[in-house]
């Protein structure tokens, strides 16, 4: 196999036009997309410092600072994160649609413009750690432009990805790369990584930045789950857990990345987008994710992205 055609990853230098991509009420907003000019070529999925993958993570655990370099943090301007991400190649953030619109009202649950939040009222922080305090690695950048899911359900949770463009990209060193885009589905059973500062098992939050290691579940496995409290997990999810709980992404994750290590290259791939579930580490019941597979191509058609 070929490593190095495998660990490239190419991004555009075209803009996308337009400022998202969202169902509205009495129409549907269309992203005007031309066709991708690929440029320069970057790696993804490699740091620099490496985990050890033997020893099991239990309960989650603080991850060890550099072993994530693509996580983001989405912040408010007073530096409170609210939400999770992860780095798509030289200016893209690639998060969970639910973290980019205030709460909807229940007597109107569609999601109008007026829900989005304004760009000038987050940030993205690159190089992150602390969950509060300064690292010495850390960036901020601004948003430019925010595109959901053209098939986003606020109420379902279908489609729950988005699309950050950052207004000048972070500088990419040994504590900020890309994630890679996946270029297959998973097996059921492979074990993947969750990170965030949520409140993970815990209750509450923590000081650095924590992961979690977990297996895929399959989906006639979550299905069945989830069955008798009438949540629908469709096709563009992916569900990760254990039988007996314990473990799961937990509050003020949402929109950070499941990643899992590719063997051969030694390079980590994207497979998921923390998006839902119920009580958090709860027995016979699983983390549910935004599909990264089932969502690729609307990801490579708005950031011209190519593996």
């Amino acid at each position: 196999m070929d490593v190095q055609r495998h660990v490239l990853l190419q991004f555009p230098g075209a803009r996308v036009k337009g400022s998202r991509d969202l169902p509205m009420k009495g129409s549907e907003m269309r992203q005007r997309v031309k066709s991708p000019k690929f440029q320069p070529q970057l790696l993804c999925g490699l740091p620099k410092f490496s985990r050890n993958l033997i020893a099991r993570i239990f309960n989650g655990r603080p991850a060890d600072k550099g072993t994530t370099p693509w996580i983001a943090m989405l912040s408010h301007l007073n530096g409170q994160p609210f939400c999770g991400g992860s780095l798509l190649g030289s200016n893209w953030i690639l998060t969970a649609a639910h973290c980019l619109h205030h709460s909807l009202n229940p007597e109107d649950p569609i999601l109008h413009d007026s829900d989005l939040r304004s760009l000038s009222h987050f940030k993205i922080i690159m190089g992150k750690h602390w969950r509060q305090r300064s690292d010495e690695t850390e960036q901020h950048l601004e948003v430019k432009h925010i595109f959901l899911h053209p098939q986003y359900d606020p109420n379902t949770f279908e489609n729950d990805v988005a699309l950050v463009e950052l207004s000048t990209g972070p500088v990419l060193n040994d504590f900020v790369m890309p994630i890679c885009l996946p270029e297959s589905t998973p097996e059921e059973g492979t074990m993947v990584i969750v990170s965030g500062w949520g409140k993970q098992f815990l209750q509450r939050l923590p000081e650095t930045l924590m992961e979690i290691e977990v297996p895929i579940v399959a989906h006639s496995t979550c299905q069945e789950a989830y069955a008798p409290l009438k949540k629908k997990v469709t096709r563009d999810m992916i569900c990760a857990g254990f039988k007996e709980g314990g473990k799961d992404a937990c509050a003020g994750d949402s929109g950070g990345p499941m990643v899992t290590l590719d063997k051969e290259t030694d390079q980590w791939y994207q497979v998921g987008v923390v998006s839902w579930g119920k009580d958090c580490g709860k027995k016979d019941l699983y983390g549910v994710y935004s599909y990264v597979y089932s969502n690729r191509d609307w990801i490579q058609r708005v950031t011209g992205m190519k593996n």
